[in-house]
């Protein structure tokens, strides 16, 4: 019959209990510590977490991952005020038609997640998947709609897409001609958008 627990540690002296208590329990005890760590830093992580006023997604190949950086420090230093709680995020998912490996299809399946939730404001793509987007009814916003476009915008008739390596704003992140600058339909953030793009002709 299996003995109580204050019953073995009654006649032990206070040193045998500890040594006791850690032979039988420290992995419980060491898995409690590492519990409890791991919950103090995600619950600290969540409040160091700022909000983003503007996420740009960029997805292909050929994009100079110290321009994304340096694109998000520029762009939050010019488009924030409550630079302590708020920043532009800028995201670079590498994609390859041709290969579609495991990274280029997680890549689609973030960027389409994300866009049906609204939650990227301006999307740089490779020329063939913006022909496939824009092929989709209201999957992007018109670019003549969209205050500050106007220098960009060489035509009259409704605009959805431009040559992003036109934009001197996005330099830093080596950008050919084949890739296009467009905003999703479903983005609920025009106000910041318009921003951007008043900031981009300036």
């Amino acid at each position: 019959m299996k003995q109580n627990l204050k019953a073995i540690l009654a006649p032990m002296s206070p040193r045998q209990r500890l040594e006791y208590i850690w032979d039988y329990y420290k992995f419980h005890i060491i898995g409690t510590i590492a519990a409890i760590i791991l919950l103090i830093s995600f619950i600290s992580s969540i409040g160091d977490k700022k909000e983003i006023i503007l996420n740009m997604t960029i997805i292909g190949q050929g994009v100079n991952p110290e321009g994304v950086s340096q694109l998000q420090e520029q762009l939050t230093n010019k488009l924030v005020q409550d630079k302590g709680n708020k920043e532009v995020f800028v995201q670079f998912l590498t994609y390859n038609k041709d290969s579609m490996d495991q990274a280029s299809q997680a890549a689609i399946q973030k960027m389409s997640a994300e866009i049906t939730l609204g939650a990227i404001d301006l999307l740089i793509v490779e020329k063939e998947l913006f022909d496939e987007i824009s092929s989709q009814p209201s999957s992007l916003v018109a670019l003549n709609d969209i205050k500050g476009t106007d220098n960009l915008l060489k035509s009259d008739d409704k605009v959805y897409g431009i040559s992003a390596s036109d934009i001197n704003l996005l330099t830093p992140l080596e950008l050919d001609e084949n890739k296009i600058l467009c905003v999703p339909g479903t983005t609920k953030n025009l106000k910041n958008i318009n921003k951007f793009f008043t900031l981009a002709t300036q």
